[in-house]
């Protein structure tokens, strides 16, 4: 498994290298990279949501922390880059509920990485069926997509500007890992962790599923706006400075005669 992931993981990187070299931006291998980093963090939030490593993989610390976390945390972003690559150009013709629909695919893909994890025993969950027989597959498939749109609506902010304005993003994306997981989440796993009783945690688990629906929804307009405002500004005239200042001067008035 570790060995399939290195050699994944490697392909990725040298196809996000040719990606960058193509749109001349270092956005794609920085946002790759700073993915498997922040999967090093994975643990934490397992251990929030009750997922359970399998024993027999090949661990970093003790027994917490798998080498796989490392090897796959460019899957997080892997939808946004594909995404944004196809749909750089196209993004404003596609509209608000054409992104709904790019975003339910990458709802479908995080999903099937949460099914076919479990079914291959990499990982399991305390609990396979949240309250209300929501699978918890389907709810961190839903965290996994709030996390892959915002990372989308990052990339086409940040991938025109310099080399050191594109590191910002490093931080910005660990933020987005805390903020989604932990503070978007905490409703569903504050109720299940803290109190037990069905009624609260459901309670909890809608209030996350419609933060994560709102989140999804303002990361949306946001990117089409910036697109929009971007297609805007590319298709503005340019104007000659020696035609600007010869306009200028020509519309001054007068001095008016004695």
């Amino acid at each position: 498994m570790e060995i399939i992931l290195f050699l994944l993981a490697a392909i990725v990187i040298i196809l996000c290298v040719f990606a960058g070299l193509s749109a001349q931006s270092p956005l794609f291998v920085c946002v790759a990279v700073t993915a498997m980093v922040t999967g090093l963090f994975s643990p934490l939030w397992h251990w929030m949501y009750g997922i359970v490593y399998a024993s027999e993989l090949v661990y970093l610390v003790g027994r917490t922390l798998p080498l796989v976390a490392f090897l796959g945390g460019w899957v997080m972003v892997l939808p946004a880059i594909v995404i944004f690559a196809t749909l750089r150009r196209l993004l404003v013709d596609i509209g608000y509920l054409g992104m709904w629909g790019v975003a339910g695919i990458v709802f479908l893909f995080f999903w099937s990485i949460e099914g076919l994890g479990a079914q291959f025993g990499i990982w399991s969950y305390d609990n396979e069926v949240t309250a209300l027989g929501v699978p918890v597959t389907l709810y961190l498939a839903l965290l996994h997509t709030l996390c892959a749109v915002i990372v989308l609506r990052m990339m086409f902010e940040y991938w025109r500007v310099s080399v050191g304005t594109t590191l910002q993003i490093i931080p910005i994306i660990f933020g987005l890992q805390i903020f989604c997981y932990a503070v978007i989440g905490s409703p569903f796993y504050a109720m299940s962790l803290l109190t037990g009783a069905s009624g609260l945690t459901a309670f909890g688990l809608i209030c996350s599923i419609l933060l994560i629906l709102w989140g999804i929804h303002i990361a949306i307009t946001s990117l089409l706006q910036i697109q929009f405002n971007t297609n805007n500004t590319a298709g503005m005239p340019i104007i000659d400075l020696a035609v600007l200042e010869e306009l200028t001067r020509h519309q001054q008035p007068k001095p008016p005669r004695e």
